[in-house]
């Protein structure tokens, strides 16, 4: 164990240590992770990318003003790991640390990590040799399952959107493959794009890489159908990614949320029409699926009769139009629930 090593686990204990590794050249991929106290997650985070053998790399960590020493820590894990480079930023947002990583990066591929989600074994491997076997694609992304704060699986994420799924089982295709016409008005229709489990080749992207810093919520999302509209995108089904579920249950964010996906839809509705039509009322499902999903949980905390009725009611039209747009048998659940909470609301 070398000194750096020695004095993370004197300061945060065994479960933060890192392997040691020395300084490396000018890196072909620079990995973005950006972090607001999540020092208990960094460590399984940066072992995750030390887990994969693909060399060169650097990892840029943005700190955005955490208050739980992660800052301390960073410092101490990028002298044990020289390629770790920690940068610190000021209430910025998570768009705002990214863009800041982004200036930073060396590499001609950038991957992104959030703090609290770790790769598995080999994701970055079969991605980077994906990419250099087709360097037309901009980007690609893999499969990935969500857990909760218990470690618990909860559901893996392309087996939640059927349309996705129904394009996988006709092809049936092992390994990362390309959509080379459709990619846009497909993640458009149904936003299966998880932000950790991206690879963006820059000498493939003609727009600016960027992120919009005035969207709060939904940002991963709109830069990835920019890119998506400049070229082709790859995925593989391969689960490389574990994806933590944090609880947060503030209604007026996912109201802002929502919102904000509106404003990303309009924004691309003219180029997704040209392309695939029927991806807008896709995507709008989607998004009346979202509104539903808020009116009902609204109705959970309304003490008065009334108000609980008409946020059922909205619940209701919300999936009904869905369904309507976009038929499933997880909306018809949902809305047949609904009716259910209307005919008898003090049983919910």
């Amino acid at each position: 164990m070398i000194k750096r090593q020695q004095a993370i686990q004197n300061i945060f204990g065994t479960g933060h240590l890192i392997n040691h590794h020395d300084e490396i050249s000018k890196p072909v991929v620079s990995i973005i992770i950006p972090t607001k106290n999540c020092l208990s997650f960094l460590p399984l985070a940066i072992k995750s990318i030390q887990n994969q053998s693909v060399e060169p790399i650097e990892i840029i960590i943005i700190d955005d003003d955490s208050t739980d020493d992660s800052w301390k820590y960073l410092t101490l894990a990028a002298a044990c790991d020289k390629r770790i480079r920690p940068f610190k930023i000021t209430n910025g947002g998570v768009a705002k640390a990214r863009n800041y990583g982004l200036d930073k990066a060396q590499g001609q591929y950038i991957a992104f990590l959030d703090a609290d989600d770790y790769w598995l074994p080999r994701k970055l491997n079969k991605q980077l040799a994906f990419h250099e076997k087709h360097s037309e694609v901009t980007l690609s992304f893999c499969n990935y399952v969500h857990i909760d704060e218990r470690n618990k699986a909860i559901a893996v994420c392309f087996d939640y959107w059927p349309l996705f799924n129904r394009y996988i089982n006709k092809y049936k295709k092992i390994g990362y493959q390309i959509i080379s016409k459709q990619g846009a008005a497909m993640i458009y229709a149904e936003n299966v794009v998880g932000t950790s489990g991206v690879l963006l080749n820059t000498k493939a992207i003609s727009s600016q890489v960027k992120f919009d810093e005035e969207l709060t919520s939904a940002e991963d999302w709109d830069l990835w159908l920019k890119i998506a509209l400049t070229g082709p995108i790859g995925f593989t089904t391969s689960v490389d990614l574990v994806y933590l579920m944090r609880k947060d249950s503030e209604s007026e964010k996912v109201k802002i949320r929502l919102l904000q996906i509106q404003t990303i839809m309009q924004r691309y509705a003219k180029d997704i029409f040209n392309i695939k039509p029927l991806a807008l009322t896709r995507c709008a499902a989607r998004l009346l699926v979202g509104y539903a999903e808020y009116y009902r949980n609204t109705s959970f905390s309304q003490q008065k009769p009334t108000l609980k009725f008409i946020n059922i009611l909205q619940s209701c039209c919300c999936h009904s139009i869905a369904f309507l747009f976009s038929p499933s048998v997880r909306v018809l659940k949902a809305l047949l629930s609904d009716v259910k909470n209307l005919i008898t609301p003090n049983k919910d």
